[in-house]
């Protein structure tokens, strides 16, 4: 019994180890995944998630103008702008579409609310990320 358990062991080491390949997303496949109409579902987004979708917004460097606030209970991630928002609609549409990517990415869909009150100094928040399975 030891025997034969050796022989394979010997048998697997000398074949080496299988490659599991996973193709990675591409980026027509996230605008794509992004522009599918979609249901909302009663599945919980957890909020591990959620933080994953505004860590990846985070990497622009735009990001330092703006503030994120998530609730998890709608997960929802709201975008603050800054004192003067008219001047930063670009970049917070850069932000609004790194967050649906990475949202694509984990297999969630997302739907972006704009707040049409945005261009209003009192009123920081620009649009509203909604995020589900």
């Amino acid at each position: 019994m030891a025997d034969n358990y050796l022989e394979k062991k010997m048998e697997e080491f000398r074949e080496g180890k299988k490659a599991v390949r996973r193709p990675s997303a591409s980026v027509e496949g996230l605008l794509k995944h992004i522009s599918e109409p979609s249901q909302a579902s009663a599945d919980t987004v957890m909020g591990a998630q959620l933080e994953a979708v505004v860590r990846a917004a985070k990497h622009l460097s735009e990001a330092e103008s703006f503030r994120f606030d998530i609730d998890e209970k709608a997960a929802a991630i709201r975008l603050l702008g800054p004192g003067s928002p008219r001047r930063y609609l670009l970049e917070a549409g850069e932000l609004v579409l790194a967050m649906r990517m990475k949202a694509a990415e984990l297999h969630l869909s997302s739907r972006v609310e704009p707040n049409p009150e945005s261009t209003a100094p009192a009123n920081p928040l620009l649009a509203t990320v909604f995020i589900w399975k």
